[in-house]
């Protein structure tokens, strides 16, 4: 191995893009906006009974493939999951670093209601597609309940590493949203996306 100087340290972080230490999987959704006569709304998913976590609500989205940007991801995943090309990308939004090694990425588009008229829904991913208005998710006070986080420590080799068996390991909490609309219960990962882009969209961040 070659010894290193400062030289090359400094040429090596020319241009280099920051990213998370450790191996995380990384997935990327798309924040579907709809313009619609009452205002913006939100397109969600409900997920079909074929696939993990049945019945839930999402964004369209999906693992980030070899070589393929976050927003191409967001795309894709669209395209496939219902059949919506005509995207016109705003950008992308804020990242969520899950403590199971997951990063997600989230992509703000502008989508048409003539588009979702005409969307595609892949029955093997997707039971059905609906709109919600976006300052709901602004006004509306979602039911809210935190999990806490403990590390399972109890294999860890402490004789080994001479570390103290009374160690305080750090404990986490996750504060998760859930709210209901109409007759569906929109929770999780996706509440809380939603919830912080409406928050950014309406001024409150």
């Amino acid at each position: 191995m070659k010894m290193m100087d400062i030289n090359d340290i400094k040429e090596k972080m020319k241009g280099r893009k920051p990213g998370v230490i450790g191996d995380r999987k990384e997935f990327a959704v798309l924040i579907p906006l709809v313009k619609r006569a009452d205002g913006l709304h939100l397109l969600f998913e409900k997920r079909s009974g074929n696939i993990k976590q049945p019945g839930d609500i999402c964004f369209p989205g999906g693992r980030i493939e070899e070589g393929e940007s976050i927003t191409e991801c967001a795309l894709r995943e669209t395209d496939e999951e219902i059949g919506i090309t005509d995207v016109e990308v705003i950008g992308q939004f804020d990242s969520i670093l899950e403590v199971n090694r997951i990063t997600m990425h989230t992509v703000v588009g502008v989508i048409t209601e003539e588009s979702i008229k005409n969307a595609r829904i892949n029955p093997d991913e997707v039971a059905d597609i609906f709109t919600v208005p976006l300052d709901f998710f602004a006004s509306a006070e979602p039911m809210s309940h935190t999990v806490r986080i403990i590390q399972d420590t109890a294999d860890f080799p402490y004789e080994e590493t001479g570390i103290r068996k009374d160690y305080k390991w750090r404990v986490g909490h996750q504060e998760i949203f859930i709210y209901h609309y109409e007759n569906r219960i929109i929770w999780g990962l996706t509440a809380r996306i939603a919830r912080w882009f409406a928050d950014f969209a309406c001024g409150s961040l």
